[in-house]
């Protein structure tokens, strides 16, 4: 317990998957860094008074849509605590009368607006009608709060709740606790687990030093190795100034996305992994046809029931490093990486930042220092297949960019609510970056992974030498 503005609170320590974006935090010049910015819109006319009592219920039910932060005073140690629940009346917007482009630039800047981390709440939001007959409502949340994953949970709980209050569906299962959820972690330091996974990635760290490949080509480590005057140097530094940033997003169509579905499924590969193979090839490509590849993989952690759906951030990302001889096929490449990244995920408990730094501790590397050029994660749900009612409902889902960036290209696919075709969402810090780099980086990924798919039986090689 800890005595909060005058009240007593029970407190929890932040968590190390929280931690990183507190680390984020000091890095950046300003907080809207850690904001997640979300619109969800449906194609009926909804009655907002009900929204209003679906989206009070559904933080009634989330501890962690109700969690601050403070700093003690005199330790400077980090805590976290859930406030009682508070009814809330919610802002409405009414756009349905403007252009929709005008519309997501007012919510866009609004998601560029920074929390008061340690002194308020952590989350807004605003009910909102939208041109064409969507209506829905708009999400910020800061990233210590939620992750990706528990905003989409919640989403699917608000408009459950929603279908119950207008249409008599059935009431929702009760979210878990997020509370219980920072207990069970708080049970990992000097557990058994915590030794296996320590050892795990301290046998990573044993095999020899990793090579950069960066997603521009091979120009940017040749420049550090200039500067350096080392000619081996290995590690990369990607500029991160002021973090400024930007997203660029890529649609797939439903008929190209459903060539991958069905591919993975035929071979009984995660999509992630032929993503994957696709995204290492071009690092390849683009770097003298390097086969020692890292990538930065984020990784969910929810699959507990109590994980699923207490909500907070529970990501935690990790280096997949694949070594793939360039006389391996396409097959043999995605069967790699589905191995190291069953590894990876058996011990996806051990804390980012303390992987991190071992990591350079071990090899060396300056402050800063990193192997991966690119981050990646897969987001296979999408709100549409989660509420029967809502099947034929047209329905637009949208994330918003705070205008900065926490890392130099950070590419998520996620499906898209309505057709289920693919979206590639690549941030990108300004600094690293260009546009038209964004768009040649994706324009060969789509070469590879489709040429791979179509030749499964192909070596890298060939597949490089046919894009």
């Amino acid at each position: 317990e800890k005595i909060i503005g005058g009240i007593k609170r029970d407190c929890y320590p932040v968590t190390p998957a929280q931690m990183v974006h507190m680390y984020t935090l000091q890095l950046s010049p300003s907080d809207e860094i850690v904001n997640i910015g979300t619109g969800q819109f449906f194609q009926f006319k909804m009655n907002i008074a009900a929204l209003r009592e679906a989206l009070n219920r559904a933080i009634e039910r989330c501890e962690s849509m109700r969690l601050r932060l403070w700093k003690d005073p005199e330790t400077g140690e980090l805590w976290q605590y859930v406030m009682p629940y508070k009814n809330q009346y919610f802002e409405y917007y009414d756009f349905s009368a403007w252009n929709e482009d005008k519309a997501h630039e007012v919510m866009q800047k609004w998601t560029s607006q920074p929390f008061d981390t340690y002194r308020g709440e952590l989350s807004r939001i605003v009910i909102v009608s939208m041109p064409d007959g969507y209506n829905g409502f708009y999400l910020n949340v800061h990233h210590v709060c939620m992750d990706s994953g528990s905003v989409i949970t919640f989403v699917k709980d608000v408009m459950s709740i929603y279908c119950y209050l207008m249409y008599n569906m059935p009431y929702p299962s009760p979210m878990t606790s997020y509370l219980e959820s920072v207990r069970k972690d708080m049970e990992y330091d000097g557990s058994k687990k915590q030794s296996r996974d320590m050892a795990y990635w301290h046998s990573k760290f044993a095999e020899p030093e990793p090579m950069y490949t960066d997603f521009t080509g091979f120009g940017r480590l040749q420049e550090l190795r200039q500067k350096s005057g080392n000619p081996n140097q290995r590690w990369g530094l990607l500029p991160t100034p002021d973090a400024q940033g930007n997203t660029i997003v890529y649609e797939l169509s439903k008929e190209s996305t459903d060539k991958i579905l069905e591919f993975a499924q035929a071979h009984e590969l995660p999509v992630s992994v032929v993503i994957l193979h696709a995204i290492r090839t071009v690092l390849s490509k683009f770097n003298h046809n390097e086969k020692d590849i890292t990538i930065k993989n984020f990784v969910s952690r929810r699959s507990t029931v109590l994980n699923k759906k207490c909500g907070g951030v529970r990501m935690n990302c990790f280096p997949l490093r694949t070594i793939v001889e360039p006389t391996a096929t396409v097959l043999e490449s995605m069967q790699i990486i589905k191995k190291e990244q069953q590894d990876m995920f058996l011990h996806a408990d051990y804390p980012t930042l303390r992987c991190y730094y071992e990591q350079r501790m071990h090899y060396g590397g300056a402050e800063g220092a990193v192997y991966e050029s690119v981050a990646f994660t897969y987001q296979p749900a999408s709100s549409k297949s989660f509420i029967p009612y809502l099947k034929d409902i047209g329905f637009k889902s949208r994330w918003y960019t705070s205008g900065r960036q926490p890392m130099p290209m950070y590419i998520t696919a996620m499906h898209r609510p309505g057709d289920g075709g693919l979206n590639f969402y690549f941030g990108y810090q300004t600094a690293s970056a260009t546009p038209e780099e964004i768009e040649f980086l994706y324009y060969f990924t789509g070469r590879v992974l489709f040429r791979s798919i179509e030749n499964p039986d192909k070596t890298v090689q060939e597949i490089i030498d046919m894009t």
